[in-house]
């Protein structure tokens, strides 16, 4: 059995192997799930993916953090999540991807404060951002529910997107501090 990155009370996160890709390509395969990730939910095809799962099974060898593989704790699929450079600016984005039969059961609600306390405990990183939709109430929701606060409104990936940020406790002090 792989090592767990992270556990919480129902999921656990753990490293991608070259031998997800189904799993990968089950997960966005839904036009429903990818609706909220591109302005196209179809531009997740099997070279896209595959380049994908390049980057999560390294990442986190390379990086010290990345994309993780979820499970629940007797083994089943939930979705991805964790993090990755986002391109345009160099920060880190926090990312939660759950296969559409899990939506509803708090897993995404769950997972984020688990995965921002996981990054700063971990990372040197002075914050953290993560994307939501911005007609994506839930989504914004759990980010707020992870300490995260909106920043700005901008179109990315096709798309009006809110980007919402957690500074790391110590960055945290220093502001409050002033």
């Amino acid at each position: 059995m792989q090592d767990t990155v992270l556990a919480t009370r129902q999921l656990r996160a753990i490293s991608f192997t070259q031998n997800d890709l189904p799993a990968l390509q089950a997960l966005h395969g839904d036009p429903e799930v990818n609706r909220f990730l591109d302005g196209d939910p179809s531009a997740w095809g099997a070279v896209r993916l595959a380049g994908r799962l390049v980057d999560y099974v390294t990442g986190h060898a390379l990086q010290g953090f990345g994309m993780w593989k979820i499970l629940t704790h007797d083994g089943r699929f939930v979705g991805r999540a964790g993090f990755q450079p986002f391109e345009e600016t160099s920060e880190i984005e926090m990312e939660i991807v759950i296969a559409r039969e899990h939506w509803g059961k708090g897993y995404a609600r769950e997972l984020a404060p688990s995965l921002v306390r996981w990054f700063f405990d971990n990372t040197y990183y002075s914050h953290l951002i993560s994307f939501a939709r911005s007609d994506h109430t839930r989504a914004r929701w759990v980010l707020e529910l992870a300490g995260m606060s909106f920043r700005e409104r901008r179109r990315i990936r096709d798309m009006p997107r809110d980007i919402y940020q957690v500074l790391s406790p110590v960055m945290h002090r220093l502001v409050a501090n002033g």
